[in-house]
């Protein structure tokens, strides 16, 4: 069976079983900020697993697909070291939502796997939690298991969660009952004990039986119903089918591997040359290359490559925290295998594009956001790329050392220079460090990495959306039907709540005219009227979580009491703020359109921010855009607007008819369904988008951009205005200018020409000043060369000097260095900008016979004003906070010098 077949078979066997097939959730998690990555194929049923939520199912199967890397499941650094683990893998699941439970589950497992796999029973083995003596009784009673397969393990009072899982620290969670196959036996008899050779017998199923919910101190609370989880790893499964011992010698993985395979010998024809492949490059002899010591190497890259792939599509991106954090982890610890193996540039985006084709059939934002994926990955790559030589290189340096100084360790200022300067994140460099016998001193390391991480951020009042006893139901019907399409105002109920104190509130409504946030469309505000039409709550904010859309309000009078939240109310959304954000979202269609016409068709969205004050828009180029292309833009987006095109949306249309038919774009890092809705503007953009807009572009009134920036590695930024928010502005800069122009008496006519003329006078001005100063510093300085004290021979100045500008400092500092005859030195001292700033120069004379160097005697002072300095022997500067302490650093310069030449 080839992987295709195995999925196909698995979803049919569970839909006979009246289960509804669902497609995967995206890998990055929707709503729930206690997840990096989605881990397994329950985190899209959390809720309905807490009873937070109902649905019109009960059974359910899927296809997962899932990352496990960061957070509790972490498998990075375990892939390429056997031939099982992966950071990206797929999920068949079956789920009961309190239907069927343990013998249900186990029976249908066991015959899927007997009569649809063909699994040999005699090679499969079943381990239980340890008090779990229903599913051991229905394994040995019931399906016939013989003792000798069968084993307990586990004890979570312990701290051993053997067969006992949950998807992260909180959350659902249950005894689990796992089953294994013995891969070879061949190699004779096998004793299923604990302590078992997992090399040889590999988990491939795991039944979990929901029976809890772990809250944030670990306690174990009762769920309201029993349910069932079950994860199946495909890749797997598909090394069993192929008879292999490796999940990377499947066809999961081959045309990755061979891609990866071809590149190297087009880029190096030495490299790899005796591998033989033919002419549409697949190997002649898999078995000599998969025996080759470098084959891990390509599974390495292999795996990452799949889940940066795949996580960028789903909405991921590039950082250096949080989930972009180990993104970029993912792909530098691929980039490093990827130089071992002889790669000189980025190769991975060139790879990403054959996962995109082997995986489109069955996961399709892949075929819509593949290229942007690519191109984010390139990016990255040259980034990259651009530090790994001196990074390596500094590396050697440090490793080197310490083996010279027969160290066992790397210390961890040298890890976190490599990480914080150079990218190399420390997995990398422990693994180089262990190929060199080196372990790291990560005590050390940490306490600098937590000193350079931001260390604190806002508590977000929907991190936790599904704690089982915080929401009160008021109804027990459907939540959250948005209406806010067609209306602004709509009557509804509150289904749930959850008091955050203060009078402030979470609730779902039975329908809701209020937006959530969401494609980078900030969420609605208004009000919830009584029946008498007083408001009753502020609606703050909306927002999008699995269990529907949450409304944060608060109470708009003190003695609102928690029974008033049963009223029907009138949901009314602000109609003034929805008008200006929906001006600035089809505003930033516009500016897309232009972008791509006018810059550069490869341009993709890459983030947004549309709300009533303003929109942000980022995209992918690498290089600034011009002023003249800014313009151009300008001019482009304010015609649209004035020839009035009408807005059209297109509901409930299919994605392949929106992408193929209609040519829509897909906006990169968005979600959708099988059916997705299209905004249009005719003959000027065609967007898959879920945003409210306008009826008319002649709406948005006008448009202006307000800046263009670079935020990120090959990411740009346009900031503008529209409607309402761009006239106030060209309102604002008018009354700036009148201002000005009374100011320099003047009319704003002639407000260039004024400018120009004071800019002249004021260049005049200056140079007669430096002119004169000039003249001051060398009269001033002959004064100081003659005070000069002697110190064993060399005359040494120090002194406390009022100028404007560094340059005079230099200047002052030169005359005196020109004036001293012989072995000198010299210390300026001076306030600039508020800061503490000091000048050493010394003499040619005086470096060259004792030794003396400004920079070691500039550091030495600014121990005074709390600073340090550096620069050349002859001439050095240094700068501090501590302006107090000018006067202590030049009362000491002597013994500094006397120091210096004792030495």
């Amino acid at each position: 069976m080839t992987p295709h077949d195995i999925r196909a078979s698995f979803l049919k066997y569970f839909a006979d079983q009246d289960h509804k097939v669902l497609p995967s959730a995206p890998v990055v998690p929707e709503g729930d900020p206690t997840l990096l990555f989605t881990n397994a194929g329950m985190n899209q049923f959390k809720d309905m697993l807490l009873g937070n939520e109902t649905r019109d199912y009960k059974r359910a199967t899927t296809v997962q697909k899932c990352v496990r890397a960061g957070g509790k499941h972490n498998d990075l650094d375990e892939v390429g070291k056997d031939g099982r683990h992966l950071t990206f893998f797929e999920m068949l699941g079956n789920w009961s939502f309190g239907d069927y439970y343990k013998r249900k589950s186990i029976e249908w497992a066991w015959d899927y796997l007997l009569n649809v796999l063909k699994l040999d029973p005699e090679r499969l083995y079943i381990t239980n939690y340890k008090d779990d003596d229903e599913a051991a009784a229905i394994w040995r009673d019931e399906i016939g298991i013989a003792p000798e397969h069968m084993l307990r393990l586990g004890d979570i009072e312990k701290g051993d969660e053997e067969n006992f899982w949950s998807m992260g620290p909180t959350g659902p969670c249950g005894p689990c009952t796992e089953i294994h196959y013995d891969s070879h036996p061949e190699y004779g008899p096998f004793e299923f004990v604990e302590g078992y050779d997992d090399e040889r017998v590999v988990e491939i199923w795991n039944l979990v039986f929901m029976e809890y919910n772990r809250d944030e101190d670990g306690e174990l609370h009762p769920l309201p119903m029993k349910s069932v989880d079950t994860g199946l790893g495909l890749d797997r499964v598909a090394m069993i089918k192929a008879g292999r011992d490796s999940v990377f010698q499947t066809e999961l993985f081959t045309p990755i591997i061979e891609t990866t395979l071809g590149l190297l010998k087009a880029s190096n024809s030495e490299l790899f040359a005796n591998v033989k492949t033919d002419e549409n490059g697949h190997l002649e002899d898999r078995e000599a290359f998969y025996a080759l010591e470098d084959f891990t190497g390509f599974s390495v890259i292999a795996d990452h490559v799949r889940t940066v792939t795949f996580a960028l599509c789903d909405g991921a991106k590039f950082s250096n925290e949080g989930r972009g954090y180990v993104l970029r982890r993912i792909l530098r610890r691929a980039v490093r295998f990827g130089r071992n193996l002889g790669f000189e540039g980025p190769f991975l985006h060139k790879v990403s594009a054959v996962v995109v084709s082997e995986y489109s059939d069955i996961y399709p934002e892949l075929a819509a956001v593949g290229k942007e994926a690519a191109e984010l990955i390139r990016l990255e790559e040259e980034r990259f790329f651009r530090n790994i030589d001196r990074g390596i290189e500094l590396f050697e340096t440090a490793a080197n050392a310490a083996i010279a100084e027969k160290r066992s360790e790397l210390g961890g200022e040298e890890v976190f220079q490599l990480h914080a300067t150079f990218g190399f994140p420390p997995d990398l460099t422990e693994l180089m460090a262990e190929e060199k016998g080196l372990s790291i001193d990560w005590k050390a390391y940490e306490q600098l990495w937590q000193t350079h991480q931001e260390t604190s951020r806002g508590k977000d009042v929907y991190a936790d959306t599904a704690g089982v006893g915080d929401w009160v139901t008021i109804l027990d019907e459907d939540d959250s039907v948005f209406v806010g399409y067609e209306t602004l105002s709509a009557t509804a109920s509150i289904t749930r709540y959850r008091a955050l104190g203060d009078g402030r509130y979470q609730v779902l409504l039975t329908q809701t005219p209020f937006y959530a946030e969401s494609g980078g469309q900030v969420g609605d505000q208004g009000v919830l009227r009584g029946e008498d039409g007083a408001v009753l709550l502020k609606v703050l904010d909306a927002q999008k979580a699995p269990i529907g859309i949450i409304h944060l309000v608060e109470a708009a009078a003190k003695d609102v009491d928690e029974d008033a939240l049963k009223a029907t109310f009138t949901a009314e959304v602000d109609a003034e703020r929805r008008r200006l954000t929906i001006a600035n979202h089809t505003a930033t269609h516009l500016l897309h359109a232009a972008l791509r016409d006018i810059v550069s068709d490869s341009i993709f969205q890459s983030g947004s921010l549309v709300s009533p004050e303003r929109l942000r828009f980022d995209f992918s180029h690498g290089e600034a855009v011009s002023p003249e292309q800014l313009r151009a833009i300008e001019e482009r987006v304010n015609r649209q607007i004035r020839d009035a095109h009408p807005v059209t949306i297109h509901a409930e249309v299919t994605r392949e008819r929106a992408v193929d038919e209609m040519g829509a774009m897909a906006i990169f890092g968005e979600k959708y369904g099988n059916t997705v809705r299209v905004v249009e503007i005719p003959g000027e953009s065609v967007e898959l988008c879920g945003g409210t807009h306008v009826a008319n572009t002649s709406d948005i009134n006008l448009f202006r951009i307000v800046s263009e920036s670079g935020v990120a590695a090959g990411i740009r930024r346009i900031e503008a205005l529209s409607a309402d928010g761009a006239l106030a502005s060209y309102r604002a800069e008018a009354d700036q200018l009148r201002e000005v122009a009374r100011i320099l008496k003047t009319d704003t006519h002639h407000l260039l020409s004024r400018a120009e003329s004071l800019m002249a006078e004021k260049s005049d001005l200056q140079r007669q000043v430096d002119q004169l100063g000039q003249k001051l510093a060398n009269s001033a300085s002959g004064d100081l060369v003659s005070d000069a004290a002697d110190i064993d021979g060399v005359q040494v100045i120090a002194a406390k000097i009022s100028v404007e500008k560094r340059d005079q400092m230099l200047a002052y500092a030169d005359k005196l260095r020109e004036k001293i005859k012989g072995e000198g030195a010299v210390l300026l001292a001076g306030e600039l900008d508020g800061k503490a700033t000091l000048v050493c120069v010394v003499t040619q004379e005086a470096f060259k016979g004792r030794g003396l160097k400004a920079g070691d005697l500039v550091n030495a002072a600014a121990k005074y004003i709390d600073g340090r300095g550096g620069g050349r022997p002859t001439l050095a500067q240094a700068g501090g906070t501590k302006v107090k302490g000018l006067q202590p650093a030049i009362d000491n310069f002597e013994a500094i010098v006397k120091e210096a030449l004792a030495k």
